[in-house]
């Protein structure tokens, strides 16, 4: 009497390896832009902070009109120290450029109002992910 596995089920164990890959897959890659995207909320919550210390010091809160996160460190928050350098950007791995879509914060400040809103986007650049502002 030989031992082994017959054709049938070795073809039955592939076949649920198969469905378990097709429905676990997606959802692995789903969580990893999840966890990148809780990584830029926490950007944007370190910079939110630098803002309100920014504030804090000068009366005002930069002004400035949809400027890309980079600009918005080096022109305003890093010569005050209210950050010691310009954030990595989750999905790059590398510090925030002007031309990052994926996962780019923009500020803006309107002065009429004496409001900010520092909105992120999603891995797309197109889909807004969160909105912080000052009231």
């Amino acid at each position: 009497m030989r031992k082994g596995f017959t054709l049938v089920e070795i073809l039955v164990v592939i076949g649920i390896i198969s469905l378990l890959a097709v429905f676990l897959v997606p959802n692995l890659l789903g969580a990893r832009d999840r966890a990148k995207e809780a990584a830029v909320k926490g950007v944007m919550h370190s910079v939110q902070l630098a803002l309100e210390a920014y504030q804090m010091e000068n009366d005002v809160y930069p002004i400035a009109k949809n400027i890309a996160l980079e600009s918005l460190c080096k022109n305003y928050l890093m010569s005050g120290d209210y950050l010691g350098a310009v954030p990595k950007n989750p999905f790059t791995g590398m510090p925030y450029t002007d031309a990052d879509l994926a996962g780019k914060v923009v500020y803006s400040y309107d002065d009429t109002t004496g409001k900010y809103m520092l909105t992120g986007y999603k891995r797309n650049g197109l889909s807004k992910l969160q909105e912080l502002s000052n009231m």
